[in-house]
């Protein structure tokens, strides 16, 4: 079975290329580092990607991923062509960008020895997070054993659908036991606001259901776990008050 060297270096688009990687590595072709592989994958136009295919090229043939697309008015263009041109296999996204493919090879005169393009559509849709999707943030109460957060945590199970991100908890002690029921990271507000926004139910027994999520999501999205924050002020109290940064900032040069 030949092996793949996925060159993708620096580019937004690293995390639809990973489904890619794992799915070569699942059918027996994944990398084993560039120097004992039998092709690269150079993916998209990026600097890095070009000068990559350049040190290589000649010793391990190439293959262009997003090879024909236009993107007119930056450097990318000219990394893209080139890579192109040192290719040996071109995969595009859509039939216009393999249209200018066959017209670049064409415009030298008679095809290119190395010409094979091909349509293979956008591996960018291929790991998209589903329309519908279950969250957790499960923060471990102190006042609870080892074995009675497990419990929980098993009960939160029970309620998940097929597809979940589970949020790694705070440093609570307990929190070890949670780890082993997370698989997504601590995420920065933007992406954690974001993936809530867009999700079926929202799993938690932080104070972040009654600080923000309740007014993002609708009462019956968010289902509370524990008896963990049950008597936080957040409950029961007015929490809309608005421009509070404006507040502090007034009250602070009022020092």
């Amino acid at each position: 079975m030949k092996k793949i060297f996925v060159a993708s270096f620096n580019r937004a688009s690293d995390g639809a290329v990973s489904l890619l990687k794992t799915k070569i590595a699942a059918a027996g072709m994944g990398e084993c580092g560039v120097e004992r592989s039998d092709y690269i994958l150079a993916c998209g136009d990026r600097k890095e990607t070009f000068e990559f295919c350049l040190l290589w090229y000649g010793k391990i043939p190439i293959i262009h991923l997003w090879a024909g697309e236009v993107s007119q008015g930056t450097h990318d263009e000219i990394f893209r062509w080139a890579i192109t041109h040192m290719s040996m296999m071109q995969l595009c996204t859509n039939e216009e960008a393999k249209k200018r493919v066959d017209d670049f090879f064409w415009g030298f005169g008679q095809k290119m020895p190395n010409y094979n393009a091909h349509i293979v559509g956008n591996v960018m849709l291929d790991n998209m997070p589903p329309l519908e999707y279950d969250v957790v943030l499960y923060n471990p109460p102190t006042m609870l054993k080892d074995d009675q957060i497990e419990k929980e945590c098993n009960q939160i199970c029970e309620m998940l659908g097929e597809t979940y991100f589970w949020i790694a908890p705070n440093g609570d002690e307990g929190s070890g036991v949670v780890a082993g029921y997370v698989n997504t990271p601590n995420l920065a507000r933007p992406q954690f606001l974001s993936l809530v926004s867009n999700c079926r139910t929202f799993i938690s027994n932080s104070s972040c259901i009654d600080y923000e999520i309740k007014h993002i999501l609708k009462p019956e999205q968010i289902v509370r776990v524990g008896e963990r924050n049950k008597a936080r002020e957040s409950m029961t109290s007015d929490m809309t008050i608005p421009n509070a940064t404006e507040n502090i900032i007034e009250k602070l040069k009022e020092l």
